[in-house]
């Protein structure tokens, strides 16, 4: 049974609104270094007595500690170097042990040993010409994209590196996984381009990086498209064929516009297994961490005209957690259609996702128009084994955005799909009040009814995949529009009520339309009275036009609506549902 719920609150939108945080240092220990030149690793350096250093070898390095890098990307050497003659100048000299050779459980094993240590906060304080970066500056510092890595004869992937600045204040350790062997990528300023920001000249060799992305030829065979991010927190991007840059998932969300504040995990650290020639599937591990939870996860990312990310998890608790939430995705809704509150902007909408759509456990389809409440709201519906859910972006006509710069009639609407039982619980979704669009002001994700508790573990699996409007996830009309007028009475009796004005599209709706009269909507409202219920076609846009009214006729302060169409007895939508604050 799915259950809505309506909650508001008024805590400070400091505790609530979503920050991007960025991650830290976490190694598996003594890897070698990776320099892009080439998108080669360099040689083995020489040592000041003359001896190599061994390439993936030494004593495994204390936790938070990093192989020292000799060399850097501008001073590596000749491409004739090969990998195979470093190693053998290394395994002349004495004392040098085996390369690190990667398996997934070494990262099972440690989020498994950090959960049983005390939670060291990983976020450092930048030097100030970096923490003092605006947003439009720290832009300027860009990856040289001819430093990438990979080798482009052997793969379409490649790979490239994010500078620490502003509020990406966690070093992250990346590691490149090459022929099986773990290979640690030193910071080199040599890799960025600074702009105009001034700091090439700076020494931020302490630093590491802030985070990774991944391209690929989405567009054509010529093209070099963003693919993925993981930048900042345990935030990552996805975009297939054609979509830009838009809404955000993340690896974990705990106790998000709680009473007493959001706990924000970080991705610490990085294994990125090279492709092999030809594979279209690459593969990332990371290691999470927050004061609670720590987890090791693995992506499995293949891109298209859909691309998706198949994410497995381990998590591991510290501590008991009051809720946690899965597979959670980030949004940003300011303004839309139905223009709840009014900004002074000349686009008529902006957002990067304009609804939740929901398939619960029994099946049903459920849409629910986003919205930037005037306080804190939060909606639940109960489920269980949900069989998929996600922020979506339906409004595809540019025309109602006129934003040349964010294009949002091209960003990626994402939908999970769970594999496996979830159980019990329920899909939670945040709406934040914002003022401007710099926000995520939007966040859904799983709860599972049962809470996690301190040394406990939690395995689960998911898929996340960048559609576009999530046409074809299934065969019915679509809600497509949610408008909304206030009446004002119209005597001393009279109340004063709200009309809702929705559109239906899609699906065989068109089929039915040509026998009306058989045609109706079912219209219910948990408080107040539903009155001058009409359906129309929409010759301009495709499919029906429902019109109702809501007239709060007692003392409610908010009502859950629901509507759907029939023909005769056979479901022909969703169901379009929305609380609403008389």
């Amino acid at each position: 049974m799915t259950q809505h719920f309506q909650q508001h609150s008024k805590l400070p939108l400091r505790r609530v609104l979503l920050g991007a945080a960025a991650s830290a240092l976490i190694m598996i220990g003594g890897p070698a270094a990776i320099h892009a030149q080439e998108s080669d690793p360099a040689p083995v350096p020489q040592s000041a007595e003359g001896n190599a250093s061994a390439p993936v070898s030494a004593p495994v390095p204390a936790s938070g500690q990093t192989a020292p890098a000799e060399q850097t990307a501008d001073t590596a050497a000749s491409p004739e170097d090969t990998v195979e003659n470093a190693v053998s100048d290394a395994e002349k000299q004495p004392n040098v042990s085996k390369p690190v050779m990667f398996d997934p459980a070494m990262v099972t094993n440690l989020a498994r040993n950090l959960a049983k240590q005390p939670f060291v906060n990983p976020h450092r304080e930048l030097p100030e010409a970096l923490s003092a970066l605006s947003a439009e500056d720290y832009a300027q510092i860009r990856f040289k994209s001819q430093r990438a890595f990979f080798n482009p004869a052997e793969t379409d992937f490649s790979l490239e590196l994010f500078h620490p600045g502003t509020m990406y204040d966690v070093p992250v350790t990346i590691n490149l996984v090459r022929g099986g062997e773990v290979q640690v990528i030193p910071y080199s300023a040599g890799l960025f381009d600074f702009g105009k920001t001034g700091l090439s000249g700076n020494d931020f060799s302490t630093q590491n990086y802030a985070g990774f992305r991944l391209r690929y030829p989405l567009s054509d065979v010529t093209s070099n498209d963003e693919l993925t991010r993981f930048l900042g927190a345990s935030y990552f991007r996805l975009q297939g064929q054609g979509q830009s840059i838009g809404q955000m998932a993340r690896g974990l969300a705990v106790d998000l516009a709680g009473p007493t504040g959001e706990e924000i995990p970080v991705f610490r650290e990085f294994w990125i297994v090279e492709p092999k020639d030809g594979a279209n599937t690459i593969t990332v591990f990371a290691l999470l961490d927050s004061e609670r939870i720590t987890g090791a996860y693995q992506f499995d990312i293949t891109p298209g005209n859909r691309s998706q990310a198949d994410i497995k998890a381990h998590l591991f608790f510290r501590d008991g957690v009051e809720k946690i939430g899965i597979a959670p995705l980030n949004g940003m809704f300011l303004f839309g259609e139905q223009r709840r509150r009014f900004f002074d902007d000349y686009r008529g909408e902006v957002h990067s996702s304009d609804g939740l759509l929901i398939n619960n456990g029994r099946g049903e389809w459920l849409w629910r128009p986003l919205d930037n409440p005037q306080h804190l709201q939060m909606s639940s519906f109960l489920d269980e084994n949900p069989i998929g859910f996600g922020l979506l972006q339906r409004d595809r006509n540019f025309d109602h955005y006129q934003d040349l710069e964010k294009r949002f009639d091209q960003q990626p609407g994402y939908w999970v799909t769970p594999k496996g039982k979830w159980g019990k619980g329920h899909i939670e979704l945040v709406e934040i009040p914002s003022p401007s669009e710099t926000n995520d002001n939007i966040v859904a994700y799983w709860v599972p009814e049962t809470k996690p508790t301190a040394g406990g573990e939690m395995q689960v699996e998911y898929s996340v995949t960048a559609t576009r409007d999530g046409t074809g996830l299934h065969g019915m009309a679509q809600a497509t529009d949610t408008r909304i007028q206030r009446l004002a009475s119209q005597g001393d009796e009279d109340r004063s009520g709200t009309r809702f004005v929705l559109n239906f599209a899609g699906g065989d709706l068109d089929y039915f339309i040509k026998d009306a009269n058989n045609l109706r909507a079912d219209i219910s409202a948990s408080k107040g009275e539903v009155r001058n219920i009409r359906i129309l076609p929409d010759p301009e846009n495709g499919g029906v036009r429902v019109f109702f009214d809501l007239v709060n006729t007692g003392d409610a302060t908010s009502s859950n609506l629901r509507v759907f169409l029939l023909y005769q007895n056979k479901v022909l939508s969703e169901t379009w549902t929305m609380p609403w604050a008389f």
